[in-house]
């Protein structure tokens, strides 16, 4: 709102004082217009026009001609203000039912009484639903429509994709078998460290079923003014309800808006919590329950309100990637570059990157892939290839040529190929970005309130029975791994780019 100037005009506009109460208002109104989201509106439409009524009287007593002109001009500002918020009032009762308590829409005199224009009025709203539309709109918009990434693009999270197939892929495509008491979970919540797949396994599932994906961020549910936030969480349930065939709702960063509850907490934002969990409940509860699967993110499960977390039926931990998911992952990454590795030398770059998220080895690739562009600008010697183009060679080259790259024809040149050395530079200047204390606080969850595989499950059975020889196996391995990465990169130890 832009009444933050001309409120800071009349604080000091006359000499005349003006009591203390009636200055709250003018903090109270400056407070909650440098907010970005859930606005008082009413709180402001009312203040401002008691602030109306002060100019007024402040107009009344005042003989200074320089005094009275800015007042004049201060309610003529305000004046338009209250028009502006009138309106905004107006949208958001459009389509609250009759009978339920409305924002006032008429504005009341300025001499009239201030208190009273803010009682609320019990009638019928008028028939304007531009604002229930903009919503339809908006929520439409979040509708992904089947794409090219499937199951098979993601590299690991053998677990994760199991349960997701098992909960929401099966029951579509043979709901025959989950009748009776067999029922797939309809509330599944992924939770692990930024960067590790979780975003990349919702838009899959979008590729691997065949009905409506609803691809949703917290703030998308948030809006500026108090009361949109509910509906929009409203009428995005009702519309993957009444929309043809089944859906799956994504919320991303669900701890944004279900955070733990506290003492402090402002009154529209348990309502906003208190409207998604009913509306959890409800989809669960109503007779098109198995229309409906909700999947939510959180980088921060332990953040999550109780009431929340005992709504997700399944809580999937996805952790980062181990060795085997790490070389996938690059080769996917590398899969349009010509990359003559060796399995050892895939299997170095694995042992390196330990610790390193999906996100982190997308950075550190794509790191390595432009260092040979970035060779082209200090390169003195080239060699021309057979179709004509020119690529950088070392200076005892055969057949090499001295010149800069300005000397040579713009399409003619090349990059070398990209060798291992880059990899391993890119790995040295690109640390991983989860720390040892963050992933014990999402192991720690895990125990407490998340789901053990089978693997894990039988992997502690056989362990208790089997004998044990400490550090044996740990051992050799990282023995091996350190001549492979001795063999390749002599004077380098694998501990030193481990980070």
């Amino acid at each position: 709102m832009e009444v933050n100037k001309e409120m800071q005009i009349g604080i000091n506009v006359s000499p005349n004082a003006v009591a203390d109460p009636e200055l709250s208002l003018y903090a109270e109104t400056l407070e909650e217009g440098q907010k970005t989201s859930n606005i008082d509106v009413q709180m402001m439409w009312l203040n401002i026009i008691r602030c109306r009524q002060i100019i007024q009287q402040l107009s009344a007593s005042e003989n200074d001609t320089f005094y009275s002109g800015i007042l004049l001009q201060l309610e003529t500002s305000l004046a338009s203000h209250v028009d502006v918020l009138q309106k905004k009032i107006s949208q958001l009762n459009s389509d609250i039912q009759a009978g339920h308590v409305k924002y006032p829409t008429s504005l009341p005199s300025c001499g009239g009484d201030a208190a009273s224009a803010g009682r609320p009025e019990t009638q019928k709203p008028s028939c304007d639903d531009s604002q229930k539309q903009q919503r339809r709109i908006a929520i439409e918009d979040t509708i992904i429509t089947k794409g090219g990434l499937t199951f098979q693009d993601i590299a690991g999270l053998h677990e994760a994709k199991q349960a997701l197939r098992e909960a929401i892929i099966m029951p579509l495509h043979f709901p025959h078998l989950f009748t009776g008491a067999i029922k797939p979970w309809r509330r599944i919540l992924l939770y692990g460290p930024p960067g590790t797949g979780k975003s990349r396994l919702a838009q899959a599932i979008s590729s691997e079923i065949n009905s409506s994906f609803y691809c949703v961020s917290s703030s998308d549910l948030v809006s500026s003014w108090v009361g949109e936030s509910e509906k929009l969480i409203k009428e995005l349930f009702q519309h993957a309800t009444t929309h043809e065939g089944r859906s799956v709702i994504f919320i991303d960063e669900i701890d944004s808006i279900s955070r733990q509850r506290n003492s402090r907490e402002e009154e529209h934002t348990r309502r906003i919590k208190t409207e998604l969990l009913k509306q959890m409940e409800g989809a669960d509860n109503s007779d098109k329950a198995d229309k409906i699967f909700l999947l939510c993110a959180t980088n921060c499960p332990w953040e999550l309100d109780s009431a929340f977390l005992r709504r997700f039926q399944k809580r999937i931990y996805i952790p980062l990637p181990d060795k085997q998911a790490r070389i996938e992952l690059m080769k996917i990454h590398t899969k349009g570059n010509k990359l003559d590795f060796t399995k050892e030398e895939w299997r170095v770059l694995g042992v390196n990157t330990e610790g390193y998220s999906g996100s982190d080895i997308a950075n550190m690739m794509l790191e390595a892939l432009f260092r040979p562009i970035r060779d082209l600008h200090t390169s003195k010697f080239w060699k021309q290839q057979p179709d004509g183009s020119f690529v950088p060679v070392d200076e005892g080259s055969e057949g090499a040529m001295e010149a800069s790259i300005t000397d040579l024809p713009p399409d003619k040149v090349i990059t070398r190929n990209v060798a291992l050395s880059d990899f391993m530079m890119s790995v040295e200047t690109h640390r991983k970005t989860v720390t040892a204390k963050e992933l014990n606080k999402f192991e720690d969850f895990t125990k407490l309130m998340g789901e053990n595989n089978e693997e894990d499950v039988t992997q502690s059975t056989f362990q208790e029975l089997e004998p044990e020889v400490e550090g044996a196996d740990d051992a050799g391995l990282k023995d091996n791994e350190e001549d492979v990465t001795q063999s390749l990169f002599p004077g380098v130890r694998t501990s030193s780019l481990r980070g």
